[in-house]
């Protein structure tokens, strides 16, 4: 492997330990950001973190439920885009915007921990 390559792994790597030690940070940034549209936006964390299961390489599973901002593919897709470009943050978390009505027929069949933002 090239120095600029695993040069570019360690960069990587501590960009994502620099998020992790402030998840509670980024997901109350996650918050507002869902919540500027919508003021009535939940956000959760749920996945191998909320169970306290979390490898070095998982990603962190955010779910946003909201009626206005899960309403069609186009508001989910540019709710997740936003999210992910106020934060900055590459390949440390996976968005998902749901609407009340999916989130109570679908993800609470699947979803064992879910825990509430804390802002």
């Amino acid at each position: 492997m090239s120095r600029g390559f695993i040069e570019l792994l360690r960069r990587q790597r501590a960009a994502r330990e620099e998020v992790l030690k402030n998840l509670d940070f980024y997901l109350c940034r996650i918050s507002q950001i869902a919540r500027e549209p919508d003021p009535s936006a939940e956000v959760y964390l749920f996945g191998s973190f909320a169970r306290g299961a979390a490898r070095p390489d998982s990603d962190v599973d955010v779910l946003v439920v909201s009626d206005a901002l899960g309403k069609d593919l186009l508001s989910v897709a540019e709710t997740v885009d936003k999210i992910t470009a106020e934060l900055g943050v590459k390949g440390v978390f996976e968005i998902h915007v749901a609407t009340r009505d999916l989130f109570e027929r679908w993800y609470r069949g699947f979803i064992d921990v879910l825990i509430p933002t804390r802002c």
